[in-house]
This record gives structure tokens, sequence and C-alpha cells, in this order.
């Protein structure tokens, strides 16, 4: 049984031959393959899928949940298709400048003007591009052994992509102030990310592999998660029943464990503020996580190992993918990458 197997035995809640290890690492940490800077990366999609392939293989034994092309990490699909600009930056990530959304009236001419075309509007465009030149060029082999690219679909976020169209502080404020004009935005932003799905769909084949990143969950409190955010996740969610589903939240929701509990995914990529056994006694899902990035990158292999451990412990070896909680951050040493797997071989 191969890494894989071992992921889905995980998600379904049967005990795998061994710990999988499942990494988010994508160009903070790829870009030292090519020795080019973040931008340079996100430019270049032939560079972007070499660095992928390079980086499975160096580590055999893992499987990488971000082996997607990139554009503007995950934040620009919704933003950009209502006219928000990227702006970009040498070696860090983009980000949203001059946003669209800047009085009520600005939502009512989104929704008046109807849902984009995700192949004409902002980097959707350019994604959907990407899409198809990984569909052809990703190796075969790969694609067999670990499960890549045939079935995967990544659209980035929902909510908090509706967020960006205005800014965070504007968003959380009219989720007060005017709540009907947050759920305009929110349904056609959510109609908007499944046409987007429905289009990477038609490149990459059936979905078999879901996943969807969305912080908003662990900015908000219960009434406010009940009511704008669990609705539209499981909106899209529900399209895709039937396929692994993994919901990417790395900030803290222990407040709120029973709500979050309602997320219709198989898999949650959990931060490392929130405790494991506390998310496994109160939730249903195959946890991915939690040692925290930075000190995953600054601590010595031994340490790892040591963590890594106690959070096998923690669920008794049970309903997890062994991970950071959150993506790699940038500087990781592949020395800790190979104490996770280490730590994760022990325990079989």
């Amino acid at each position: 049984m191969g890494v894989w197997e071992d992921c889905l035995t995980a998600a379904r809640h049967e005990k795998p031959e061994r710990i999988p290890v499942v990494l988010w690492s994508y160009g903070l940490v790829l870009k030292r393959f090519s020795g080019v800077t973040e931008y340079e990366y996100y430019q270049n999609v032939k560079l972007q899928l070499e660095a992928k392939v390079a980086f499975q293989k160096r580590f055999p034994n893992i499987l990488n949940l971000h082996m997607f092309p990139e554009y503007c990490e995950h934040h620009g699909p919704i933003p950009t298709a209502f006219g928000a600009e990227l702006a970009w930056m040498e070696d860090a990530p983009p980000w949203i400048k001059d946003y669209p959304i800047k009085a009520p009236e600005d939502v009512d001419r989104l929704v008046e003007s109807g849902v984009p075309d995700p192949h004409e509007v902002g980097v959707t465009s350019e994604m959907l591009r990407r899409y198809q030149y990984f569909y052809d060029w990703f190796p075969r082999e790969l694609r067999e052994e670990y499960g890549y690219i045939d079935g995967w679909i990544y659209p980035g976020e929902c909510i908090e992509g509706a967020a960006l169209t205005m800014g965070y502080d504007k968003f959380l404020v009219w989720l007060r102030r005017y709540p009907d004009v947050i759920h305009k935005l929110l349904k056609l932003s959510t109609d908007f990310l499944l046409k987007y799905c429905e289009a990477i769909e038609n490149i990459v084949g059936k979905c078999r592999v879901f996943v969807l990143a969305d912080h908003m969950a662990s900015m908000v409190g219960k009434e406010l998660f009940s009511e704008f955010i669990l609705p539209y996740l499981n909106k899209i969610l529900k399209k895709y029943s039937g396929a692994l589903r993994v919901w990417h939240n790395e900030g803290s929701v222990s407040h709120m464990l029973r709500e979050i509990d309602k997320i219709e995914a198989e898999v949650w990529h959990f931060g490392s503020s929130d405790d494991p056994a506390q998310c496994k006694a109160e939730t249903h899902f195959c946890l991915m996580g939690n040692l925290y990035p930075p000190w995953f990158v600054e601590s010595k292999p031994n340490d790892v190992v040591r963590e890594c451990e106690k959070i096998i412990r923690k669920v008794d070896g049970d309903r997890l993918w062994l991970s950071t909680g959150g993506g790699l951050a940038p500087a990781t040493p592949f020395r800790n990458i190979d104490a996770m797997v280490m730590a994760a071989e022990r325990y079989a």
C-alpha cells in the first residue's frame, strides 16, 4: 500500500499501514528547486511543474496536496473576476489592490452584470490554461502512484475571496451593518466559483479530489459562521459529494467545533492552535496537521520527531494525515520533512 492508499484509508476512518505524511508545499518553498524569485516562479507554469515533480521525487513517501498550477496563491479568482487587480512583488506572494467594492451599490452593480465567465475574466482565464498544461504534461508515473491531477480541483477561496473584493475589515463590519448585501455578494461569489470548478472539471475530468481553502471561519463567532459561512461552503462542497473533499483552514476555531463539524468535507487541514485530541473528539474529520510551520523551520530533526509522535499519540494514530498546521513556510529545512516521515514510519 502506497501513500495515496494510506491517505484514502485514513480519510475513511480506517487504519492505514502507516500514518500518511501530507504536505501543503507551493511557491514559497518550491521556488528553491529552480533558484528563482517567487515572481519568476508564478509567471512560469513549466517551471512550476518541474519544481513540483522534483519535490515529489525528493520526498517519495509524502503526498503534496498542492499539486496544482499556481498564479496568485489562492486569493485571486473571485476578486479579480469582479474587477480587483493584483500587485506583484519580486520575492513574495502577490496581493489584492484596488478593491472593486466600496459601497453597497457596487454589489448591486455586480449582481446585475451576472455571473462572469471564468474563461474570460481575472486570473481564472490564465489558471484554466495552466490546468490544461498540467493535465497534458504531468508525468504519468506520478499520476498512477499518487493519484495526482486527474479529477483534482482546487478553485481557491469562496467567502474569503468575497471578503477580498472589499477588504477584510469592511467585510466583517458589513456582516452586521449590511447583512443582505453580504448575502448577495456571497451568492454571486459562490455561483462564480462553482462555474470555475466546472471549467476545471472539463479539463481534468470528473472530480475525485476537491480542495477548498477558506480561512473566514476563524475570524467570526458561531452566529456569523452559521449564517454567512457554513451555507456557502457547503453549497460548494455538496456539489462534489462522493469525491475526497479537503477543507484548508489553519486559523483557530476551537470555540465552535460543534458548528465546524457541519462542514461537509472528509479532511480538515487544521492549525497548530487547535488541539488534535479535542478536534478528533468533537468533529468527524480526518485531521491534517498540525505542527506550527515557523517552529518547523527553526527546529532540529529530533525535536520534529518528538512533536510528531505527540500528535500521533493524541489521536491514537487514527484519522490523521501528519503535516504542518498550514502550508510549509519559506526556508523549511528538508531534513525536517525527512524527520516527519521518520516519525510516521516509526509508528507503523
